[in-house]
C-alpha cells in the first residue's frame, strides 16, 4: 500500500463500547493505511472526552450508541471546544436513520459511516475516509498567522432596540384596539 502523502503515522480515537466491534474496526484501520496507525480506544462517551483532551487524535471515529454520554452529546462538546472542533469526527455507527445522519452533521460530524456487515466494506470506506482527510491536511490554508477579518454588518444593538419598537408598537395597538371596541359598546 502507498504511503499517504506528508504523514508519517495516525493517531485515532475508536469511541466504540462494543468490544468486537472496536477490533474489528482497529484492523480494518490498520488495513486501510498506508501508514502506523496508533489506537486509542474509549468504551464510553465520558472515556472519549478525556481521551481527546489527553491524545489530541488525528481523527475520532465515534459510535453514537454508548453508556455515559451518548455519541451526539460527545460530538456536541467536542466540536462546541475551540481547542478541539477541528479534529475530524466520523461517526461511525450501526444506525442508518436519516434523523441520527442529520443530527450528527448539525452537531459537526465531518463523516458519517453505517458500520456495514462485510469487514472489507468497512475497510474500503476508511481507506476512503483516511485518503480525503489525508489530501485536505496537505492544503495550504495561506500563510497560518491570517486572521478572521469579517466584521458583522448587523448591530446587536440596533436588532434589539427594533423587537423593542416592534413589540411596543404591536402592544399599542391592541391597547388601541380594547379601547376604541369600549367605546363602541358605550355609544
Amino acid at each position: 500500500m502507498k504511503r499517504d502523502r506528508g504523514r508519517d503515522h495516525w493517531k485515532v480515537l475508536i469511541a466504540e463500547d462494543n468490544d468486537d466491534h472496536a477490533l474489528l474496526i482497529e484492523m480494518a484501520l490498520e488495513r486501510s493505511s498506508g501508514v502506523p496507525i496508533e489506537v486509542h480506544r474509549a468504551r464510553n462517551g465520558d472515556e472519549a472526552i478525556i481521551l481527546v483532551e489527553d491524545v489530541r487524535p488525528d481523527l475520532i471515529l465515534l459510535d453514537l450508541k454508548m453508556p455515559g454520554r451518548s455519541g451526539h452529546e460527545v460530538l456536541e462538546v467536542i466540536k462546541g471546544d475551540d481547542e478541539f472542533r477541528r479534529i475530524p469526527i466520523a461517526v461511525l455507527t450501526s444506525s442508518d436513520r436519516a434523523k441520527d445522519m442529520a443530527e450528527s452533521y448539525g452537531l459537526g460530524s465531518n463523516h458519517f459511516i453505517t458500520k456495514p456487515e462485510n469487514p472489507a466494506e468497512l475497510e474500503r470506506g476508511l481507506r476512503s475516509l483516511l485518503k480525503n482527510l489525508s489530501d485536505l491536511s496537505g492544503i495550504r490554508r495561506g500563510s497560518g498567522s491570517l486572521g478572521a477579518t469579517a466584521v458583522s454588518a448587523v448591530n446587536a444593538g440596533s436588532v434589539a432596540v427594533r423587537q423593542f419598537y416592534l413589540w411596543g408598537t404591536f402592544i399599542a395597538v391592541i391597547i388601541f384596539l380594547v379601547v376604541f371596541a369600549i367605546g363602541l359598546e358605550v355609544l
